[in-house]
């Protein structure tokens, strides 16, 4: 049975060990600045809050475990996500096999089928996908694995050794995500039912684990308060209930999420990486949803009291599921998240255990070795687990393939439709016709974010970008500038707004944007050009030739500024210098024609006429 649900676990995830770097792999691995110095960047690992190796912000997660893991893969394989991929797997696989042992010893009264059943049902269960497959997951992964060592360790085997271990991997546990402090209290009550006769021992085990967690307690409000960077504020972009009217429709909400948990436990529907704004809605202690979870969560409370005593089996089970959901069920603490996929993963085994004990228990066969009827039932489950989690593997092999298959998984999330349209934005052709051929449906996509939530600063700022690709500067004008509402001092939008302004003929309002701009020392590779020209068309040449040459002691090899500044100088009645301007032209890009011609026609105004029929021949020549 062992090795059966080692083999099934790795072949189920197989088809993702070729897969790239996904969402928050870009973060933890791919451009994560201490996962990339190897084995040199684990002390910073240790030392650091969670993201801070890409970004600068403090979101109160200290999670070392898995980074430091990524770190030595990195130094083994560099930029390479096969080898995260087939560590994740691997562990996996690991977890899923200590499961078995661990269930097997509490389990060995009942049929081993039970046991079996139970941990296959994990192992193949379609919720696992996201935490498996994305590699950022292994935060998940390694948080069950070493809290199923601790209680291996800790509760089975009777070294001294054995002892230090488990208290060495529940610190592990914890210092691989926070929600392992979750698996405390089952810790000392599994360790109560074993040692409860025997008190000395029972605070033998508990005491280490105890003090191991307020030692990480410690560690880990350090880590947080000590950090130089502000702690970020959680807004209805992160957590839709930040986003409800008050605390009773946030409650409410709340119950509404934690009866999905309940259904997706049982049946995994519309698997998706994201559930942001607004596709769980804020509701009312009024409204169906509410009413219809409240029910739910009802029975689920009843089934567990009901069973106490009948089959304590299935109470333990829904209570497993009830501590370990606690913190995701955004009821009583509003986490970073409105919810998610991977926040059941180690939950969903809490339902397992108690569906497939109310089974057993109804059939009679709770103590039975044969394989009986519930185990037909469970296998056919098993099968079409199986099926699902190997088919949604498949979607997280890139950004592209994840993100055009969640749209119509979650098509009233803000951030699925706009990821969707970035991830096409990103990968334009250069060809004109092929950009006009896509932008269509990626600004349909960007619309339906702004339905969603209108103050969407991405889906504003890229729309204003892709009506500039299809030269519709008037419809660019009027989203970038909604886009720069939202982010006053956001000058990469005003930048944006200038060459709109530029390209629609709105010459006054490029002006004063691109001087804006360049008062703040900011520039981009069009901006002098752009502003010097606006300036020139409105005739005011003093001041274009200022700016041309303020934009040629930016960037000296830039034809273009050189070009436009002998334009201006000639257009001033300079030709002289004109024409000196232009050799210099000339002389950076030789196969740049107009400077020939222009040089012939400023040849040719100075009475030079041998000088202006030699360019001119010259530019013909090319």
């Amino acid at each position: 049975m062992v090795w059966f649900l080692a083999i099934v676990s790795f072949l189920l995830y197989a088809n993702t060990l070729n897969h790239g770097f996904v969402l928050d792999d870009i973060a933890v691995i791919e451009q994560n600045s201490f996962v990339k110095k190897g084995f040199a960047g684990i002390s910073e690992l240790f030392s650091t809050l969670y993201w801070q190796g890409y970004w600068d912000s403090n979101a109160g997660l200290y999670r070392p475990m898995s980074l430091v893991f990524f770190a030595m893969e990195w130094q083994l394989i560099p930029n390479n996500p096969f080898i995260h991929h087939f560590f994740n797997v691997f562990y996996y696989v690991l977890s899923i096999v200590l499961l078995f042992k661990v269930l097997h010893y509490y389990l060995k009264e009942y049929s081993i089928w039970i046991t079996f059943f139970i941990v296959l049902l994990f192992a193949v269960h379609p919720i696992h996908t996201e935490v498996v497959a994305n590699i950022k997951s292994r935060d998940e992964i390694f948080c069950f694995l070493f809290f199923i060592l601790s209680i291996y360790f800790l509760l089975i085997k009777e070294r001294k050794i054995y002892h230090v271990l488990g208290i060495v991997s529940f610190l592990f546990c914890l210092l691989s995500k926070e929600a392992g402090i979750l698996f405390l209290p089952i810790l000392l009550f599994l360790a109560w039912l074993k040692f409860r006769k025997d008190k000395s021992i029972f605070l033998i085990k508990i005491v280490p684990l105890i003090s191991v967690s307020a030692f990480w307690l410690i560690l880990h409000r350090y880590i947080i308060l000590s950090s130089p960077f502000k702690r970020i504020q959680y807004t209805y972009l992160d957590n839709s209930l930040f986003g409800c009217d008050d605390i009773i429709s946030k409650t409410a909400t709340g119950f509404t999420i934690f009866a999905r948990y309940i259904v997706k436990s049982i049946y995994p529907y519309n698997l998706s990486y994201d559930y942001s704004f607004n596709q769980i809605p804020c509701v009312t202690v009024s409204s169906f949803s509410f009413i219809t979870s409240l029910l739910l969560v009802g029975v689920v409370f009843f089934v567990m009291y009901f069973f106490r005593k009948r089959n304590s089996l299935v109470s333990f089970g829904i209570l497993f599921f009830l501590i370990t959901i606690f913190l995701a069920s955004n009821i009583i603490v509003f986490i970073g998240t409105t919810m998610g996929d991977r926040l059941l993963y180690t939950p969903v085994l809490g339902i397992i255990i108690a569906l497939v004990f109310l089974l057993f228990h109804f059939s009679k066969n709770i103590r039975l070795v044969k394989f009986y009827h519930p185990s037909i039932y469970l296998s056919v489950v098993v099968l079409l687990f199986s099926f699902k989690t190997f088919n949604r593997n498949k979607d997280w092999k890139s950004n592209a393939s994840l993100f055009t298959e969640d749209l119509s998984n979650a098509p009233n999330s803000a951030r699925v439709n706009f990821n969707y349209a970035t991830v096409f934005f990103n990968q334009l052709p250069s060809d004109v016709e092929l950009q006009k051929q896509q932008l269509p449906f990626i600004i349909d996509s960007y619309k339906k974010a702004l339905v969603i939530d209108p103050n969407e600063k991405g889906a504003l700022t890229n729309l204003g970008v892709c009506y500039y690709k299809l030269k519709d500067y008037k419809t660019s004008i009027y989203y970038t500038k909604q886009a720069l509402a939202l982010a006053k001092t956001d000058y990469s939008l005003q930048s944006n707004l200038a060459d709109a302004y530029f390209r629609n003929n709105n010459f006054d309002e490029a002006i004063a944007n691109y001087k804006e701009l360049v008062q703040n020392n900011y520039s981009q590779e069009n901006t002098y050009n752009y502003y010097g020209v606006a300036l020139f068309n409105k005739k005011e040449y003093p001041k274009a030739m200022a700016v041309f040459e303020e934009g040629i002691k930016q960037n000296s090899s830039s034809v273009e500024l050189w070009m436009n500044y002998g334009n201006t100088l000639a257009a001033s009645g300079n030709l002289k210098k004109a024409i000196t301007v232009f050799e210099k032209a000339h002389e950076l890009n030789p196969n740049e024609k107009n400077s020939l011609r222009f040089l012939a026609m400023a040849y040719q105004q100075l009475g030079d006429i041998e000088k202006a029929n030699f360019y001119y021949s010259e530019f013909i020549k090319k």
